[in-house]
């Protein structure tokens, strides 16, 4: 993990910093280790999270030269960025130590959010609309460009969800998450996140809005944001103090067996660190600690549920520990039982002043960005998801208890892998269109048998989870040096 000069120590040598940092070009030798980008339609075939940074533009609030160079640094058509960090000699020297921090995507201050949202967040609203779970989380500093990043992705989503209005219903709940209380920001009443006695999760007290089209979607998402608490802060005239989680959930007009799809977008609050709240009074820093406590929660949420899958221990991943978790529950649940896919979009500002934000930043997010070293596990012969295509068509059949005579027809290419991510909502479609013996509520029960299969795995895949060497898997951290 990188580590920059003190405060005091950056300020001092600022002006020589910042000249290193606009004549100096990231190492070539750096730059031939970074990855290739992914097109958007493989960016959820082998996982189910995804991690990008965004480095907004210099704005005249800064009051910064409009032309300086950030210590971040995309290279045109890979995905890792190369981070210059500052870094002052033992003789006091000013030197720029280059690192490369492994993503999925890059996005600097020349790409709008046409280009943001095109290449990280598309394919989640089509799986969305056939019944999965999806989630983009905007994190970084107040000041990072987190809202208006977000505002640009529903918008985005509102126009990409014109087309089915008339096939689903439409339904928007917009939920503040302060340091004392949930607020349904539609109707200004306090809300309550809960599970029920089933395990389903309610936002007791919470309007749920239907939109009848794309404009009625944005215009109710807008009014909702024009209602949330904001402060000034030293860093924002108008700072976010809450976590705004937007939920959009989409109801098959056709089919009362699937389960409604959700698009969950949340705009979390800046994350403050000791220096930036010193100046604030007692509830202010309360506020504060209430952001870095959930936003903690948060992280050791996404970091357990990374590790799940390569701990040979039991995992508790305590999403119940924070209303903000609890509500984005399906992020990290093992026991889910549809598919999910999440996007976090590491927000970051260009200023040279914010280089410690920005390596806490990107250490924060970048744990949805590691890799797990190479494994052996062993075999599962009921996993759904090692399953080559004729395994994968005959447990169609076995699930089925023999309806499915034409398992090609519900899988038409494709593994087990893929089976097991068709959205519930396809495939009960599938089902109806190819097979009249069976009844929705039948293949409603054949895609929860499939579901069961991969839980049930997931959970002896653990227990048995070993690394080449037969040692646990120690995570590592996705930054290297040159």
């Amino acid at each position: 993990m990188p580590s920059i000069p003190l405060v005091a120590e950056l300020g001092a040598k600022a002006a020589e910093f910042q000249r290193l940092l606009d004549s100096t070009e990231a190492p070539e030798t750096v730059k031939k280790k970074l990855r290739p980008i992914m097109e958007p339609e493989e960016l959820f075939v082998s996982q189910d999270s995804r991690i990008f940074v965004r480095c907004r533009p210099i704005i005249p609030f800064d009051q910064e030269d409009m032309h300086s160079e950030s210590m971040i640094r995309k290279i045109e058509g890979r995905r890792d960025l190369v981070l210059m960090v500052p870094k002052v000699s033992l003789a006091g020297q000013c030197l720029l130590d280059p690192h490369t921090v492994n993503l999925d995507g890059v996005f600097d201050g020349m790409d709008d959010t046409s280009r943001v949202y095109r290449e990280s967040c598309y394919p989640l609203v089509n799986l969305s609309v056939h019944g999965a779970s999806t989630c983009v989380l905007c994190y970084g500093q107040t000041g990072s460009g987190k809202t208006y990043t977000t505002a640009g992705i529903l918008q985005l989503v509102s126009r990409d969800l014109a087309s089915y209005f008339k096939s689903h219903d439409v339904f928007i709940t917009v939920i503040e998450i302060q340091a004392n209380k949930n607020i349904d920001l539609l109707t200004g009443a306090e809300v309550q996140v809960v599970e029920d006695v089933s395990g389903e999760l309610k936002i007791r007290g919470a309007d749920a809005f239907e939109c009848s089209n794309e404009e009625i979607l944005w215009a109710v998402f807008e009014e909702a944001a024009s209602q949330r608490m904001t402060k000034t802060t030293g860093r924002n005239e108008a700072s976010s103090r809450s976590h705004m989680i937007t939920c959009i959930r989409i109801v098959s007009k056709n089919s009362k067996w699937a389960k409604p799809g959700e698009l969950f977008v949340v705009d979390l609050a800046g994350s403050e660190n000791t220096a930036d709240s010193a100046t604030h009074d007692k509830e202010r820093q309360m506020e504060a600690k209430f952001i870095n406590t959930s936003l903690m929660t948060l992280k050791e949420c996404i970091r357990t549920r990374v590790l799940a899958a390569t701990s040979t221990n039991h995992l508790h991943i305590p999403f119940r520990r924070s209303p903000l978790t609890l509500l984005l529950r399906d992020c990290f649940e093992i026991a889910v039982k549809r598919p999910t896919k999440t996007v976090m979009i590491a927000c970051v500002s260009p200023l040279l002043r914010d280089a410690r934000h920005t390596i806490n930043t990107l250490r924060y997010a970048s744990l949805l960005a590691v890799s797990p070293p190479a494994r052996v596990i062993a075999d599962d012969p009921d996993d759904p998801n090692g399953f080559d295509r004729q395994q994968a068509l005959e447990f169609l059949a076995r699930c089925s208890r023999g309806r499915i005579t034409e398992p090609e027809s519900i899988l038409p290419e494709g593994d087990g892998r893929t089976l097991v991510h068709i959205p519930e909502a396809e495939f009960i479609r599938r089902i109806l269109e190819s097979h009249s013996n069976i009844t929705e509520k039948g293949a409603k029960q054949i895609y929860t048998s499939i579901w069961q299969k991969v839980v049930d795995a997931r959970t002896k895949g653990r227990k048995v989870m070993t690394t080449a060497k037969g040692a646990p898997f120690t995570k590592k951290c996705a930054y290297t040096r040159k």
